[in-house]
């Protein structure tokens, strides 16, 4: 069982890896990038865990961007600002798919908590750019598989 997950941490880093590349070579994640993160997140949980493993991670998946939409929608409407954006949204509900529902609070988590210091940093003038919050999600993701899947973690 712990070379099944090696190989699931090998596919999850092969699949982040153009969602992380993508936006800053100044292009989109196009939509069946998300699709094929979330399939394989899928395929693995019903490997893995059987049917009871993939009614998780479907569960995961869609609750996850149900309340990722929610809380930025209401973000937006009370603040105006702009917290994620959808693909960024796809990309938590395509990373629950993998991480189960325990796995995807520590994932919201720990990008809340790296947005939330980088968002102190710039406010006291340390960091000029806005944070690439893809790849923030996408190590929240990798960081979280690391510890479900690596024995002794």
């Amino acid at each position: 069982m712990e070379a099944a997950g090696y190989f699931y941490l090998a596919l999850l880093i092969l699949v982040l890896v153009p969602v992380v590349i993508l936006p800053w070579e100044g292009q989109t994640t196009p939509d069946w990038l998300y699709v094929v993160l979330a399939g394989c997140g899928l395929v693995g949980a019903a490997a893995l865990e059987g049917t009871p493993g993939f009614y998780r991670a479907c569960a995961a998946g869609v609750g996850c961007i149900a309340v990722a939409s929610l809380a930025v929608t209401v973000l937006r409407a009370r603040t105006r600002a702009r917290i994620l954006t959808g693909g960024q949204i796809k990309l938590l509900g395509a990373g629950a798919t993998w991480l189960g529902i325990s796995g995807t609070f520590a994932m919201v988590a720990v990008a809340v908590l790296a947005l939330v210091l980088i968002a102190a940093f710039q406010r006291a003038g340390a960091v000029r750019r806005r944070p690439d919050a893809s790849a923030i999600l996408a190590v929240a993701i990798l960081s979280v598989a690391l510890q479900q899947y690596l024995p002794g973690m």
